[in-house]
């Protein structure tokens, strides 16, 4: 949970007004979604070649280009 914890952080700093919404899941998953659109998936590799948790910014950045 701490690095949904540090993604959440960065969006909110971002984006104050955003909402966010943390869904904790068992089996590894960490998706990040907008508006129903799936921007990065750590187990589907939405956004990635490899099965990894996001760089520091990635989210934001990720957000800032759709």
């Amino acid at each position: 949970m701490p690095r949904a914890l540090r993604v959440r952080d960065e969006i909110q700093t971002a984006y104050p007004k955003a909402s966010i919404t943390l869904e904790p899941k068992a089996g590894g998953f960490f998706d990040v979604s907008v508006d129903g659109k799936i921007l990065f998936s750590k187990t589907e590799k939405i956004g990635t070649p490899i099965e990894r948790f996001p760089d520091a910014g990635e989210i934001v950045s990720l957000i800032h280009n759709t």
